[in-house]
């Protein structure tokens, strides 16, 4: 995985589909110690209540449990992870009327594919560091919940365009057109809680 400041601890997937084979609940167990923290993270950005995340991220393992028998590894198994993630949430967003919508690339410009992948600047201060953490999970609350879902597997998950359009389905130039209007739609909600 990339690192943009972050330490991001890289998941085995050698390792772990060699150990599935041979004690397969033990490697699940892994599996979720690899990913449970990144999986929460992702469906709390689904669901604004603590108890719906908590029900949204077991409800993804259960289902990775359940379809690692025919994992064919055609993806990497993240990707695969995070499919399931996305689906998970699609479902809960669309029961709650709030289903991901689809940009068309061609309403966009192209210009900002530069620039930098950080929302907010990182910083050796802890304290400076929360308080962005707390700015950004405001902002966060104000914006549709599929632009905080392209949000979180672009900066926090960081994966590519290629890596996103592989877990929500869409083509890369959808890809590019959402995250485009994810990152307007949040500069917007920054700018009038600063009240420029």
């Amino acid at each position: 995985m990339r690192n943009n400041g972050r330490r991001t601890l890289a998941f085995d997937e050698k390792a772990f589909l060699a150990d599935y084979r041979s004690n397969p609940q033990r490697a699940f167990r892994a599996l979720m110690d690899g990913f449970k923290e990144r999986v929460h993270i992702f469906c709390a950005r689904a669901s604004s209540r603590r108890e719906d995340a908590e029900d949204l991220t077991q409800e993804v393992f259960i289902r990775a449990w359940r379809g690692l028998e025919s994992f064919r590894g055609e993806s990497s198994l993240s990707t695969w992870i995070y499919r399931i993630a996305w689906n998970v949430c699609a479902s809960h967003l669309e029961r709650k009327g709030n289903a991901p919508e689809v940009s068309s690339y061609s309403e966009v410009d192209d210009a900002d594919d530069d620039e930098p992948r950080h929302i907010v600047p990182v910083e050796d201060l802890e304290f400076r560091n929360f308080e962005n953490r707390q700015f950004l999970d405001v902002l966060f609350q104000r914006i549709p919940a599929q632009h905080k879902l392209v949000l979180t597997m672009y900066y926090l998950q960081e994966l590519s365009y290629d890596e996103i359009g592989a877990v929500t389905g869409w083509p890369l130039g959808t890809v590019k057109a959402t995250l485009h209007r994810a990152k307007a739609n949040l500069r917007i909600q920054a700018l009038a809680e600063l009240g420029q």
